[in-house]
């Protein structure tokens, strides 16, 4: 019997564009092929980047698709499998960088639900593995303490109506990582549920594509130096 691949792999759609890794991580009771549609509308966006939709860890409790982590009882629970998942889809994209040549520096992690969270995770537990970390639906377990010192960019988009993750957990996440320095964004979509629409790729994608042109600029100010008194640099 033929052992799954760990993930599904896209290739770049043009040569000529920046180079870099997207890793997709989908839902609770998904895969990385239903997922496709989603990486796809992003790698449109993103020509020169290598797509990689992770295949979750565990057979999922529906009996469909697969999970990342158990997601019953309580809290104190919960926070402790998010870690254990966590530690085991850095080994993978760890692998994965090694294999296509690309560093945590040109790397965005992109999930959803049950996804978000291990990409909320990772962007606390293991910054050197990422840039960016976009969260639909997500939920930061635990939630970010006073102090803790994260570095990737973070994107929050969700749903006003979802019902299955409130947006009161990315409206929370966002008031505290704002409130430590994090660079970090909240997108609220009205009249939409527990899903990735057309609309939220697009608030995605551009939020993506903010950060990658400011710290492109920041790294040409600092290489170029404040411009000389009397003179303006174009």
């Amino acid at each position: 019997m033929t052992a799954k691949p760990l993930w599904l792999e896209l290739p770049p759609i043009s040569a000529s564009a920046p180079q870099r890794l997207i890793v997709f991580l989908h839902g609770a009771g998904s895969s990385a092929e239903r997922f496709a549609p989603v990486a796809i509308a992003w790698m449109l966006k993103f020509p020169g980047a290598t797509g990689a939709i992770m295949q979750a860890l565990r057979p999922a409790a529906s009996g469909r698709g697969g999970d990342w982590f158990d997601a019953s009882g309580p809290s104190e629970a919960l926070a402790a499998r998010v870690a254990q998942a966590g530690r085991e889809l850095a080994t993978r994209i760890e692998a994965l960088q090694q294999s296509i040549g690309q560093a945590g520096s040109t790397t965005v992690l992109v999930g959803f639900s049950q996804g978000a969270t291990l990409a909320l995770e990772l962007a606390r537990s293991r910054p050197d593995l990422l840039a960016i970390a976009v969260s639909y639906s997500g939920r930061m377990l635990p939630p970010a303490r006073a102090g803790e010192r994260i570095e990737p960019a973070i994107h929050l988009l969700h749903g006003a109506s979802d019902s299955l993750v409130p947006v009161t957990h990315s409206r929370r996440a966002h008031q505290r990582l704002s409130a430590m320095g994090v660079r970090v964004t909240l997108d609220v979509v009205e009249d939409h549920g527990h899903s990735i629409g057309q609309d939220m790729i697009i608030l995605g994608t551009t939020r993506v594509m903010q950060t990658l042109f400011r710290d492109r600029s920041a790294a040409r100010k600092a290489v170029s130096g404040p411009a000389p008194e009397g003179r303006t640099l174009h």
